[in-house]
């Protein structure tokens, strides 16, 4: 779709139907949650300048969801929605980075009738709304996916080697600007598809720049598959999504010897499927990105012939009976990590895995207490981490990508309203 046409279709589509104005069609509320952590990590992290950050912390993830509708006579609905995020600067924030306490992340307008929902504005893409994510008994604190993040770097970052991040949702376009279209559920099918000109989360650069950046990722487009339907006493969910970009300006574009890939486009698919009968649940999720470590920001490294590419799994089951809760939890990732050599460029890789334990009451439907334990490894191949250190200075070796070992007792306390 040009971008020219792209505000005016969906200024057409929001604006189209009647507006006569049914006696009670009026609607605000307001919702949110807040998320708080405890937590003692032991953490050992191989190599020189040693980052291990052990000890006692802490950490807040929290919304602030403000909507409102109108409903018309002739049955289509429009409504507005903004969303306010309170976190514990980048390690709350694995989608931009963004470090600030207080963020203006999602604000669009929608139109929903029996055709179906179109939606206009900072919100996440169809891929990551379709997703079916395995089943967690934290909230924030979880392992794929985390919107808290207790392992991090030397720096204090939200850990990810070689951009190696365990999360099974597609999320490059998340908070950015997008139209997004989202067919009536038919015998428990639903369709989704979106279009997203430019990242531009938390509402930054809300409108498409004219500079190129290298290896920016734009014109986004993606597709989700969503399932969702009660078989006898067994409730089924399910997706499958696809995400494709294009690179606008790459900044690797020759091949040689010793580097022979070159700049690419990002393209994703996940798949997922969760099952329920009575108090248990259990789910696996999968994803493929072409994105080093899966890590998609505004400049990704995408590189062709594969030397890029991740492949993570998520797996979860839960057991729920009166206010109690037990669940367990693992996923796994490996990434491609292309290494250059005057012998010849070739491809190592990265791995993680995390694990999840833990059990939770349920105080009321809004507030929980949980409390458990969470593992991380993450071990780097011999070509990229010589020697086991990591961070290196061998010519070739791309550097910082090392080993850890990370055990987290955590306990994690849950408002919702």
């Amino acid at each position: 779709m040009p971008r020219a046409a792209f505000l005016g279709a969906s200024l057409i589509v929001l604006g189209g139907a009647g507006v006569a104005l049914a006696d009670d069609g009026f609607k605000f509320d307001v919702t949110g949650f807040l998320d708080g952590a405890l937590y003692n990590n032991d953490q050992d992290t191989s190599g020189f300048f040693d980052p291990d950050q052990n000890g006692l912390g802490g950490l807040l993830n929290g919304k602030l969801q403000l909507r409102g509708s109108i409903l018309t006579d002739g049955g289509w609905e429009f409504g507005a929605r903004a969303e306010l995020r309170l976190q514990s600067g980048e390690q709350s924030n694995s989608t931009s980075g963004a470090d600030d306490w207080l963020q203006a992340e999602k604000a669009y307008l929608w139109a929903e009738s029996g055709l179906g929902r179109i939606e206009l504005g900072a919100q996440d893409g169809a891929a990551k709304q379709a997703n079916a994510a395995p089943p967690s008994i934290t909230k924030s604190l979880r392992i794929d996916n985390p919107l808290m993040m207790p392992v991090v770097d030397g720096e204090g970052a939200y850990y990810r080697p070689a951009g190696l991040m365990l999360r099974t949702d597609s999320y490059a376009s998340d908070q950015s600007l997008k139209i997004i279209y989202r067919s009536p559920r038919l015998f428990g099918l639903q369709l989704s598809v979106s279009y997203t000109p430019e990242f531009s989360a938390n509402l930054e650069r809300f409108v498409k720049t004219a500079a190129t950046d290298f290896d920016q990722q734009s014109d986004i487009f993606e597709a989700g598959l969503n399932y969702d339907t009660n078989l006898d006493d067994i409730r089924v969910r399910a997706s499958l999504t696809y995400l494709i970009a294009n690179n606008e300006a790459e900044s690797d574009t020759s091949s040689t010897i010793a580097s022979p890939w070159v700049s690419g486009d990002l393209s994703e698919w996940s798949a997922a499927l969760n099952l329920k009968m009575k108090g248990l649940s259990v789910g696996a999720a999968y994803r493929h990105s072409n994105a080093r470590g899966g890590f998609v920001d505004h400049a990704p490294v995408v590189l062709t012939g594969g030397a890029s590419d991740t492949d993570i799994w998520s797996f979860g089951a839960l057991y729920e009976w009166d206010s109690w809760k037990v669940g367990a939890n693992y996923i796994s990732g490996n990434t491609n990590v292309a290494v250059a050599s005057l012998g010849g460029g070739f491809i190592d890789e990265q791995k993680g895995e995390g694990w999840q334990i833990g059990a939770a009451y349920a105080f009321s439907t809004d507030i929980q207490l949980s409390a458990g334990w969470q593992s991380y490894r993450f071990n780097a191949g011999p070509g990229i981490n010589p020697g086991g250190l990591a961070q290196t200075g061998v010519f070739g070796a791309p550097g910082y990508f090392g080993d850890l070992d990370a055990d987290i007792l955590f306990t994690e306390l849950s408002f919702g309203f």
